[in-house]
């Protein structure tokens, strides 16, 4: 994992959009429930790996945020291989700087400076300061206008290509299941439901899961790999971080899974870190069951299941096409179902649909309900193919991708979803031009 360390407003949230190739702040609709990403997976020279962006690294600061946000710097150096220490060269080489340099580099990690907002093409005589702090080498970067991003990263790739993202090699007879969620929502549990044996420790302290376990087994005759996701590699100063740091394990299983089980605790419903994690699966095109777990410990009523149902379709609109099963990972009722939902999504991420039959289904959407036009000119959906799976993925040709409205498109893919299922997979949709090559992404 590489992590981006630095003072407050140096620029490390500008450089890791960069680094990503797109803003990775996502709002959701919902009030309260903002997907606000630090940590996202790279790709460089045929290599992947995990990146994470941190608040303001203040050395001095003892008490309220900053202190937190220092917290949780220091726990990304724990957690990191690579740490990218970013600097302003603006402010110059200050004090604070050097203090946060010698704790890095007694960090034993791998420390590059990077010195950003390096705009002119003089950038030697803007940067020789910084090699006062005794860096061998000393990059100069504009995360606003990437300017040395490329450079840094093949630097990077070239030197630790063995901190390469965890992924497998897929295959259709293994499928692969990780458990996902945030801390004490009962993953351990229902893994040992799962395999009808106590192999995971299971505490009501949050982050008792410290790294990745996959156990084999078989289901109705079919081989699963079951993930129990790591919380921490360490429990000391958790307090305020159980919920961040979860997600690093949480990421690595989930670019190795098939199918992803995000397990919401009953007893609270669903937290801005739900919505997190399931933004992740989604995001990365994985299929994906919601499971509400200790609901044997819910007061409940006639009414209380579809409230509580209605209340997760709300807040995680983004996975309205995710089944949702109520479980009780200690008295085991329901579980069974899950691996079966499992099953299901994951023939449903694999499907592959004929180019006759999305045509016919297109035409008559279209007909039905024709999308609307740009000016005076009509927009015209022309005819589309399936070109992947897992997730399955189209391409429509169009007269003009960019009349196109969101609206539309999610209409499309519902449509696609009432037709042919789909049912807990996320669906990608490219729309081309067809005078031209360029190739527009919706959902």
């Amino acid at each position: 994992m590489i992590a981006l360390v630095g003072k407050p407003n140096v620029g490390k949230s500008t450089l890791f959009n960069r680094l990503v190739g797109r803003r990775q702040a996502i709002v959701g609709a919902q009030p309260g429930l903002t997907r606000d990403r630090n940590l996202a997976t790279v790709e460089r020279r045929g290599f992947r790996y995990l990146l994470m962006d941190t608040g303001g690294f203040e050395p001095e600061v003892t008490e309220g945020i900053p202190a937190k946000m220092k917290e949780q710097s220091r726990l990304a150096v724990e957690e990191a291989d690579v740490i990218l220490f970013i600097l302003d060269r603006q402010s110059g080489l200050t004090e604070q700087d050097r203090e946060i340099y010698r704790y890095l580099a007694q960090s034993g990690k791998s420390v590059y400076v990077v010195v950003n907002k390096v705009d002119g093409d003089n950038h030697e005589s803007m940067i020789g300061e910084f090699y006062e702090l005794g860096a061998e080498e000393v990059f100069a970067v504009s995360a606003e206008h990437g300017r040395g991003v490329g450079d840094l990263l093949d630097t990077v790739a070239l030197k630790h290509p063995d901190i390469e993202a965890e992924k497998e090699e897929k295959s259709d007879e293994l499928l692969s299941i990780a458990l996902l969620g945030r801390p004490n929502a009962g993953k351990s549990s229902l893994s040992n439901a799962f395999l009808g044996e106590n192999k995971q420790i299971v505490d009501a302290t949050p982050g008792t899961t410290r790294d990745p376990i996959d156990n084999d087994f078989q289901f109705h005759g079919e081989k699963i790999r079951l993930i129990d996701t790591a919380g921490l590699k360490r429990k000391a100063r958790v307090s305020q971080q159980v919920d961040h740091y979860s997600m690093v394990g949480s990421i690595r299983s989930i670019e190795r899974c098939d199918v992803g089980i995000l397990v919401i605790d009953g007893t609270i419903g669903v937290v801005d870190q739900d919505a997190r994690i399931g933004g992740y699966i989604d995001d990365a095109g994985k299929g994906v069951v919601i499971v509400v777990n200790k609901w044997d410990l819910v007061d409940k009523d006639s009414r209380t299941m579809k409230a509580m149902e209605q209340s997760i379709r709300e807040k995680l609109e983004f996975l309205a096409y995710a089944p949702i099963l109520f479980v009780s990972a200690v008295t085991g009722q329901r579980t069974p179902k899950v691996l079966e939902a499992a099953q299901k999504v994951f023939e449903q991420c694999k499907r592959r649909v004929s180019t006759s039959d999305f045509n016919r289904v297109l035409s008559e959407v279209t007909l039905r309900h024709s999308p609307p036009g740009k000016g005076a000119r009509k927009t015209r959906l022309y005819y589309g193919s399936q070109v992947s799976t897992r997730p399955p993925t189209f391409v429509i040709h169009t007269n003009d991708p960019g009349a196109l409205l969101e609206s539309y498109k999610r209409f499309l893919a519902k449509q696609l979803r009432q037709y042919f299922g789909f049912d807990g997979t996320p669906l990608k949709i490219f729309w081309r031009d067809k005078n031209k090559s360029k190739l527009e992404e919706g959902k």
